[in-house]
């Protein structure tokens, strides 16, 4: 299979997916959303042990590593400068957005200690 179709039916399987999502959201039934991406999965799956050209090599690879990195960095500050701003104005602010900003404050630590466990683990690997 040629690089090009490879593509085209990747793009054809994410828009079925997102067709099938919206649908699944529209009418309130989550096993329609589950059963598409467990069968947009396996479709990527078989579609890509059915190509034989090279899809992804390593400066594809580094690229990605670090995208990916720096949008975690970056929602990461953003998220805890948010968090910290809602604690600091919690007096007045409704006790919702407290309890919020109090959840997405934790949900950052544990985001960093698991960025650290596994920076840790693939410094030993790599």
């Amino acid at each position: 299979m040629q690089i090009n179709k490879f593509r085209i039916y990747k793009a054809i399987i994410a828009g079925g997916l997102v067709i099938a999502v919206a649908i699944a959201i529209a009418t309130n039934t989550a096993i329609i959303a589950l059963a598409a991406v467990v069968a947009a999965i396996a479709l990527a799956f078989i579609l890509e042990r059915s190509n034989k050209e090279i899809v992804r090599d390593e400066r594809i690879s580094q690229i990605s590593g670090k995208a990916a990195s720096a949008s975690l960095n970056s929602m990461l500050i953003l998220a805890a400068v948010a968090s910290l701003g809602i604690a600091l104005f919690r007096s007045q602010l409704p006790e919702n957005v407290v309890f919020f900003g109090a959840i997405m404050g934790y949900v950052i630590c544990a985001a960093l200690i698991l960025n650290i466990c596994f920076y840790a683990y693939f410094s030993r690997k790599l």
